[in-house]
């Protein structure tokens, strides 16, 4: 007989607590370890790394993870509240056409003179702004001329200067834009200087700044010479001529110092890089300037516009892969020609130095800190996520803060106070700080965000601005604690397959399955949006999820696996029309099937009476139709009162209870399945009349005893089943039925287990070979209290004739043999009436006993 390695439901459980616990480890370690190794920004566009294998499958799942963020940042976004703090003035598509249509020289086109930005920004300060983030890229020279009408002090001068020049007036007030890419852009050619003229000695680079940018503005290489402990400021010209010229127009009072230019003066030039690198790099504390992003080009204001009056910031967002932008580079890095390493802020850190008065930063604990009043959420990398107050951008130009200025009514005040008129507008921006930024059409500046495709990149600014002045953002959580919340929730998800590890038995079972697992993930996803919302940590949610999901699913599977196996197995011996309750107790314990044993249970045996017949008349596919459907019904019979069918032989069916489930009912069990047969039968003759044009009817044998149970069969093929006496009694007494005219004969142990709830009558006394004691036959009559009241007359008037038989007044029990035929039409009783008469005319022997002896046993 087949058997299987593990028998009890115990050891199964431990079984596949091992193999899910074995999932979880897997699927946790490898999902964690994607979690744990985000890829670094500068290798998401690589296609070769060191670690290629684990980068690209880490990117993915980046990228999944990346979605749930944006929904979480859009949730809170929804429960914040807009700043005013901040307050974006907008060059908007309104405020260009209402200056094409303006009398006022120079704003008819765009775009507009640099003097006239100067002033806008001055008016702001005027009105009583703290700081203007210029978001405006100066990176070439003026192509217009200065306006400067009504201001002689800058009769003149070029655009760009008189833009420097105003700016000049409130110093630190102003923060200029720059931007930067990664790929090293290639440097444009310069004229060649073959003199150099010297401009002054100066005991510092920070002294000699101011006199180095005044020599780029002019367009001229700038070189700072050591001489001794002091530095000379030289400037390229093209003569010696120029050489006199310059430092009249520099305004030297010393005698010029003109000299060949030579090739070693090159290792001292300074360029406007070199010059805005020292204007705008910031000291970070505690914080390896090598992992940040290291920065190939700056694109920075032309040399005019350098001035220690104004500050320096980036504007440059950088998009995720996926072209959505989620944080803002506040600290990046940019490598020298001598090979140091600068650390350039962002515009909103920029502006956060200034109003907290210190150009130092301190790294630590995962949050940049800018003094002792801001800090913000930062990763090493240089990178803080933007915690979003809206969680959509909605339309014009404020983005996320509360409010967005027209620039068109900033330059109606400008020119009002120009031509000695009161301001038209009133803007309530005091102590406010400004993102002056392009948001027409033209500028094409805008960025797609979480909270909208078209977020305008001032609004970006402005947004993180306010992150940094309310020491607030996202954090993100650390590797380490995302791998053990993946690790956590892959073995959550063993837990719960284990919790529900009955395998697939039905669409029921499935639809529980999954709700469970998407009840858990909905819980988690949950738990991760909240600590998100109220506590601005964002913590893995697709890693975690996907390690449950997985092991939930590959635990269930295996699971299933072993259970339609085990529901193979138990088929296989036990027959194809177990019933369910059955099996889901020997599941429990196979030992139930593989364990031979004896075991008192109760055998039934039922036969289609006049199948010979139906042969005959029938063809084989009716008669193999009509077989089918009368065995379908007396099996669902036989499974629904918990039994188990042994056997088909060709048209009768053997069933037994009481193995391999115990039961000490299994006697009741077997008198209601004859019962229900009796029902099924006469419910179904009309259909069985009109299809098959036969009247139906089986005998049953039952029969209660010890037997032998167990896997019987060969190497090739065995079966779970009975065998002994009552096996054979149960046959017996089936075809015994036809002899006394009755459909249910049941053997004296049966009637006596199941006498409590059915009644029976006795039929009859035999002598069967080999048992000493004779055997007593019931007839089966029905369920106690469902007994009508006719059946009740019968029975009685069949107990006394029965007496009367047993007490040899054989003309007594004739006469009431004979009512009971007549008036009940009851077979058995014929039996015994025609028994009366024969012992009325030839006694029996005085030691007659009443058993009967069958000849041909």
């Amino acid at each position: 007989m087949r058997s299987l390695p593990i028998y009890s439901a115990g050891l199964r459980f431990l079984q596949r607590l091992g193999y899910s616990l074995l999932q979880a480890t897997l699927f946790g370690a490898i999902l964690g370890l994607l979690v744990y190794y985000r890829v670094p920004r500068a290798q998401l566009s690589e296609d070769a790394t060191p670690i290629a294998l684990l980068a690209r499958p880490s990117a993915w799942l980046q990228s999944w993870e990346r979605g749930t963020y944006d929904w979480r940042a859009r949730s809170l976004g929804g429960r914040s509240s807009r700043s005013d703090r901040v307050v974006v003035v907008a060059l908007d598509d309104e405020t260009l056409a209402e200056a094409r249509q303006d009398e006022h020289p120079g704003i008819a086109s765009n775009p507009w003179p640099r003097e006239i930005l100067g002033g806008l920004s001055n008016r702001l300060i005027d009105e009583g702004a703290e700081l203007v983030l210029l978001d405006f890229p100066f990176t070439e020279l003026s192509p217009r001329a200065c306006l400067a009408q009504g201001t002689p002090s800058l009769e003149g001068l070029d655009d760009d200067r008189a833009f420097r020049k105003l700016l000049d007036r409130h110093p630190e007030r102003s923060l200029l834009a720059f931007s930067w890419t990664l790929d090293r852009g290639i440097p444009a050619g310069s004229r060649l200087w073959p003199y150099r003229v010297r401009l002054g000695t100066y005991p510092s680079e920070a002294d000699a700044r101011s006199r180095v940018q005044s020599v780029l503005a002019d367009q001229r290489p700038a070189f700072l010479i050591p001489a001794g402990n002091a530095l000379e400021v030289w400037a390229g010209v093209a003569s010696e001529q120029e050489g006199q010229r310059v430092v009249l127009e520099q305004g030297v009072r010393e005698p010029p110092k003109v000299q060949e230019r030579r090739v070693t003066d090159d290792t001292y030039r300074v360029g406007p890089l070199e010059l805005f690198v020292s204007l705008a790099e910031v000291q970070v504390e505690g914080l390896d300037v090598a992992q940040l992003e290291e920065v190939r080009q700056l694109e920075h204001p032309v040399a005019p516009l350098l001035g220690s009056a104004s500050l320096y910031g980036s504007i440059t967002v950088v998009p995720d892969p996926d072209g959505v932008v989620r944080a803002v580079p506040h600290l990046v890095s940019y490598r020298s020609r001598e090979g140091a390493r600068h650390v350039l802020p962002s515009m909103p850190l920029m502006a956060a130095m200034r109003l907290a008065n210190t150009r130092q930063l301190r790294y630590a604990d995962g949050r940049l800190y800018v003094g002792d009043r801001f800090s913000i959420p930062m990763d090493e990398s240089g990178y803080s996520l933007v915690r979003w107050d809206a969680a959509e951008v909605g339309r014009g130009s404020r983005g996320s803060v509360s409010r967005a200025i027209p620039a068109w009514n900033v330059l109606l005040n400008l020119f009002a106070v120009r031509e000695g008129v009161p301001p038209r507008s009133v803007h309530d921006i005091e102590g406010r700080l400004i993102v002056f930024t392009n948001t027409s059409r033209q500028a094409m500046h805008s960025q797609h965000t979480p909270i909208g495709e078209y977020t305008p990149a001032g609004a970006v600014l402005a947004q993180s601005l306010v992150n940094l002045l309310q020491s607030e953002g996202i954090t993100r959580a650390s590797p380490r604690m995302d791998l053990f919340l993946t690790l956590g929730l892959a073995f959550i998800g063993a837990f719960v397959a284990l919790t529900f590890n009955r395998g697939l038995r039905s669409f029921g079972d499935v639809w529980m399955y999954l709700s469970a697992m998407v009840a858990v993930g909905v819980l988690y996803a949950w738990a991760a949006w909240y600590v998100f919302v109220n506590e601005r940590l964002w913590v893995a949610m697709m890693g975690p999820l996907l390690a449950m999901g997985l092991t939930f699913i590959f635990t269930i599977v295996q699971a299933s696996r072993s259970e339609r196996q085990l529901r193979h197995f138990i088929t296989d011996v036990l027959g194809r029309y177990v019933s369910p309750e059955v099996a889901r107790l020997v599941t429990r314990d196979l030992r139930l099937l593989t364990r031979p044993e004896r075991r008192e249970v109760t055998v039934f045996f039922c036969d289609l009476d006049g199948f010979s017949k139906l042969s005959g008349e029938l063809s084989p596919e009716r008669l193999i139709q009509l077989l089918n459907d009368y065995l379908t019904e007396m099996t669902d019979v036989v499974r629904s009162t918990r039994g188990q069918v042994d056997k088909y032989i060709g048209d009768a069916v053997m069933a037994f209870w009481g193995a391999p489930v115990r039961t000490e009912r299994h006697a009741h069990y077997a008198c209601e399945a004859a019962l229900k047969v009796r029902s099924v039968l006469l419910e179904r003759q009309a259909y069985w009349d009109k299809t098959y044009g036969h009247h139906l009817q089986c005998r049953i044998g039952i029969d209660s005893g010890e037997v032998l149970v167990g896997g019987m069969g060969s190497d090739f093929e065995s079966k779970y089943s009975v065998m002994g006496e009552s096996v054979k009694l149960s046959m017996f007494l089936e075809s015994l039925n036809r002899g006394y005219g009755t459909s249910v004969l049941v053997g004296d142990s049966a009637a006596r287990l199941a006498q409590d709830a059915y009644v029976f009558r006795e039929v009859d006394r035999i002598r069967l070979k080999g048992r000493a004691e004779p055997t007593r036959l019931h007839e089966l009559m029905g369920r106690k209290g469902e007994i009508s009241s006719k059946v009740q007359e019968q029975l009685a008037l069949y107990a006394q004739a029965l007496t009367a038989y047993h007490e040899r007044r054989f003309d007594e029990a004739l006469a009431l043999f004979t009512q009971g035929v007549e008036t009940f039409e009851d077979p058995v009783a014929g039996v015994y009436a025609e028994r009366c008469r024969k012992f009325a005319s030839a006694a029996p022997p005085e030691d007659w006993d009443g058993v009967f002896s069958l000849e041909g046993q």
